[in-house]
């Protein structure tokens, strides 16, 4: 993606423009499962868990003994793994909010030197309907993914929460 509106005369540096920010975002690990369909999403997820779920088993065996109790061992290790899958779409919701707010807004603030004296710059016509398109074809959808997924993962939890209670 070129950036053809930001023009030379632009004064913000290049790591702090909205649109770099968003590329930087766009080739992270976690944004290219994002866009995938949702069975390639799925099976990536399911193999997170798995690899959380290995890294969980020693945690939970000191907590409960497998042996000795086997449901609540398992139930430890799937909250262990909701929390975890939780904390990582939570880092990607505030990169996402963040890309979103930068953006949007009309103007950008940054910083020249390596104290803070935020600057601001008033972007053009072009550059903001540039970034808002940039935001609505490919930020928006994946916030909205991101709402399902965080509403999924609370209804889990709740109903793991819940059955763990009762047994």
């Amino acid at each position: 993606m070129e950036q053809i509106f930001y023009n030379s005369y632009c004064p913000v540096p290049e790591n702090q423009r909205p649109l770099n920010e968003f590329l930087n975002f766009k080739q992270s690990f976690y944004f290219k499962w994002l866009n995938q369909k949702l069975t390639n999403y799925l099976f990536r997820i399911i193999l997170l868990s798995i690899v959380i779920f290995i890294f969980s088993v020693p945690i939970a065996n000191f907590y409960y003994c497998y042996f000795e109790y086997p449901t609540k061992f398992i139930f430890l290790n799937c909250f262990i793994i909701i929390i975890f899958q939780t904390l990582i779409i939570i880092r990607i919701c505030l990169t996402s909010f963040y890309i979103k707010e930068r953006l949007n807004k009309p103007f950008i603030e940054y910083e020249e030197s390596s104290w803070y004296d935020c600057q601001t710059w008033v972007k053009s016509i072009k550059v903001l309907k540039q970034d808002r398109l940039i935001y609505y074809y490919n930020i928006f959808p994946i916030i909205n993914r991101l709402k399902k997924i965080i509403v999924y993962l609370i209804l889990v939890y709740n109903i793991g929460f819940i059955f763990n209670i009762l047994i």
